[in-house]
């Protein structure tokens, strides 16, 4: 049967690693390092590491297709707790009690981690087989299609290398092949081997992070359990650092596949980007833990809650954060004058056609626009504080119709906390808007140094922006 990708040995890293990387998480470490103390004293980062937890531990099952779970009920675990009553009739496709028990599996694996960072202990295959035996400790079998297309269960030898190929056919009926079961020792001994000579090294943690997971996924080194493993080494790279670990959620599961195989192409950046995404939505996320905790007790103390209410609902900003407003006006600029740029050259080339084409670059918003701005950035799963930072740049494509590609640069909330958004759409008329992409920029970050990222983005939205615009012609 032919190979839509044949395996191969696992590859390192090239000289400079940093090549695979924009370096904005440099600059997000300083922010959560500078946040992260407040969280602690208000005592909201615990809670908020066991929600995370949680989230991961659901979410790590359901992308694999373990178990499906109501999103109502998904939340529902995630603020009170893993429990098997929390999950009523209907909202799984297997038994409750198994698919609590196999969620606490996930989730004591992960706290496993946390704690074999905190020890002595030196990442080896030993622990990682250890990992695997945690995280599928209540699954027994696992399904397997034979060459005529039969399923059936077959057991699970937990914490054990594979002993038959497990290279799955793809839907065109090409093979995607992994690590024959005869190399996986060899090649897991190399991938750790490797792993800590780029701990030696520095290697930029989210580049690790996604080298590791994707080498370990092309070695496939176990009978099932695979991708779940993948994410918890590469949440263990991330956790030593001191982030947070990786949360791969339901909705990113396409894009997820479609790096994990431009990877396997040789181009990891992709995946390293989103990894990246990842941490920045989780930082956000655990600023916003502390609002509302501390209990007021005195007058000092309810003078200094409604300072910090003014200052979370960015009435009263931080000296610091107004670094990322003015970076982003800076940014809006930039996006302006490349846009302006298209369309002028789409006036050159495209004006004369006979359909009176008419291309430019406006910033105002009617109430059709709002609406399209608001359905945009909830698709984006992006939370805003329009009234703090709030500004648009828009490229007009009118022929027949009004399309648009919009950037829209908004303040993160629902409490400003110095880190500004920037969400990618495109509004083509008679259609709901599409997200091209989005950008963060933060107030640790140099302006020079975000504007070279931003430019690299919009060049890519751009590009993704008339793709999707031409198909509608």
């Amino acid at each position: 049967m032919p190979n839509a990708h044949k395996w191969q040995p696992i590859a390192g890293l090239p000289a400079d690693p940093k090549t695979l990387t924009d370096g904005e998480l440099e600059s997000l470490r300083r922010v959560w390092a500078s946040q992260k103390k407040e969280l602690i004293e208000s005592g909201a980062l615990d809670e908020f590491e066991k929600r995370l937890r949680r989230e991961w531990a659901i979410e790590t099952g359901v992308i694999e297709n373990v178990y499906t779970l109501d999103r109502g009920v998904t939340r529902t675990l995630i603020e009170k707790g893993i429990d098997a009553a929390l999950i009523p009739y209907g909202a799984t496709n297997r038994d409750s009690t198994l698919v609590a028990r196999i969620i606490q599996d996930h989730y004591d694996a992960l706290e496993g981690m946390f704690d074999f960072i905190g020890g002595i202990r030196q990442l080896s295959t030993g622990y990682i087989k250890e990992l695997h035996a945690a995280l599928l400790r209540n699954q027994d079998t696992y399904a397997v299609v034979d060459q005529v297309g039969r399923a059936f269960e077959q057991r699970l030898e937990k914490g054990q290398y594979k002993t038959e190929p497990n290279s799955p056919i793809r839907p065109d009926g090409l093979v995607h092949e992994y690590c024959p079961p005869e190399h996986v020792a060899s090649e897991m001994d190399r991938l750790v081997a490797m792993h800590s000579n780029h701990d030696a090294r520095g290697v930029p943690v989210e580049v690790e992070a996604a080298w590791f997971h994707h080498r370990f996924a092309q070695i496939h080194p176990f009978a099932d359990g695979n991708g779940r493993v993948a994410r918890a080494i590469a949440s263990l790279v991330f956790i030593k650092a001191d982030w947070f670990p990786l949360v791969v959620k339901r909705d990113d599961w396409s894009r997820y596949v479609e790096n994990l195989e431009k990877a396997d192409q040789g181009d990891l950046r992709p995946l390293v980007t989103m990894f990246v995404e990842a941490q920045r939505n989780a930082l956000i996320l655990a600023s916003e833990a502390a609002y509302d905790i501390r209990p007021i007790s005195s007058a000092n103390e309810a003078i200094a809650a409604v300072r910090d209410r003014l200052t979370q609902r960015g009435k009263l900003l931080r000296p610091e954060w107004l670094k990322a407003k003015e970076t982003a006006s800076q940014l809006v600029q930039v996006a302006s004058q490349s846009l302006g740029s298209v369309a002028n050259q789409m006036t050159r080339e495209i004006g004369n056609l006979g359909k009176d084409w008419r291309f430019g670059v406006t910033g105002a918003l009617g109430p059709t626009q709002d609406s399209q701005r608001a359905s945009a950035l909830q698709k984006a799963d992006q939370i805003t504080e329009l009234g703090v930072y709030s500004n648009v740049v828009r490229l007009s494509l009118q022929g027949e119709r009004l399309d648009e590609l919009v950037l829209s640069f908004h303040a993160l909330g629902p409490q400003y906390r110095g880190i500004i958004g920037v969400a990618a759409y495109s509004a083509f008329e008679g259609k709901e808007p599409v997200t091209l992409g989005t950008f963060q920029i933060n107030y640790e970050e140099d302006a020079g140094i975000a504007q070279n990222r931003f430019g690299t983005w919009l060049e890519g939205v751009i590009v993704e922006g008339l793709k999707q615009w031409r198909r509608t012609l």
